[in-house]
């Protein structure tokens, strides 16, 4: 559905280098990473609003740039600012968006705002931060598009809410379409993701399907002195802290004496962000 190959944009104190994979058809691809890794813009390339200086950004093996406009319409977006025209109601929103969208489909928003339990005659600038984002998700899956961007769609909602919106986007990334997801929530990616791509000051650290990721990562609490008996080849990080040191390996090269305890996305990025490498 969507590749990326080789992605590079240069700034003055920062690069994104190199970025590649690919989220195929049916599946929802989480993208995480701290502030300032490079999801911004990679999600910017996305959009065609940054001209990367290397690489490129392929939707079913075109370029962005050579697609048409109803190809590119294939292509939906839901950023953190909601992006809607917030003096008007989604009634008025959604005979704007007729418009706009060739295949725009007046019944299925209409139902998706019912389903959200929005009214349709109130401005959106009355409306709580939870239904504004109800409402760009209501109508970025109401003109057919094949692939769903979304930048932090859940940040700042109630865990009920959250939950509602996770269950709409794993139903809508199934068959012949895809979800792109990018969350510092990382418990969310958990629940729908398919796979994880994890930047890291501007690299590409993995690429990986999630449930292979989780199994194949443990984390194990290590006295100091006995790190050495360790594979040096099966630890991925150290990270030392004040009541132990803790150890994110590769589970199968471990000795069967060290006990393991799952890893989560978000001890992953700690451990990438704040851990020790073993030389």
């Amino acid at each position: 559905m969507l590749s990326i190959q080789h992605f590079t944009k240069n700034y003055p104190n920062f690069t994104l280098s190199d970025v590649s994979f690919d989220v195929p058809d049916g599946a929802v691809v989480g993208l995480i990473g701290e502030n300032g890794a490079g999801k911004s813009t990679l999600i910017k390339g996305i959009l065609g609003a940054v001209t990367p200086d290397g690489g490129h950004i392929l939707m079913n093996g075109k370029e962005l740039s050579a697609l048409s406009k109803g190809e590119r319409q294939d292509i939906a977006f839901v950023l953190d600012d909601v992006g809607l025209p917030l003096e008007l109601s989604l009634k008025a929103t959604g005979r704007v968006l007729s418009n706009i969208y060739e295949t725009w489909d007046s019944a299925g928003f209409h139902a998706l705002c019912e389903r959200f339990a929005l009214p349709e005659r109130k401005p959106l600038k009355n409306f709580s931060k939870g239904m504004k984002m109800k409402a760009a998700i209501a109508a970025a899956l109401s003109h057919e598009s094949k692939l769903f961007v979304l930048d932090e769609p859940t940040s700042g909602l109630d865990p009920v809410v959250r939950d509602e919106i996770l269950e709409l986007l794993y139903d809508y990334g199934r068959a012949d379409r895809a979800i792109l997801l990018s969350s510092h929530i990382t418990s969310d990616l958990e629940k729908i993701c398919d796979y994880i791509v994890y930047l890291h000051e501007g690299r590409l650290i993995f690429c990986e399907e999630k449930d292979k990721l989780l199994e194949k990562y443990a984390v194990y609490t290590v006295a100091e002195g006995r790190l050495k008996e360790l594979d040096e080849g099966a630890i991925v990080r150290v990270l030392r802290r004040e009541y132990g040191t803790e150890v994110l390996a590769e589970r199968a090269r471990m000795p069967e004496a060290f006990e393991a305890r799952p890893v989560s996305l978000e001890e992953l990025m700690l451990f990438y962000a704040k851990g020790e490498k073993v030389c």
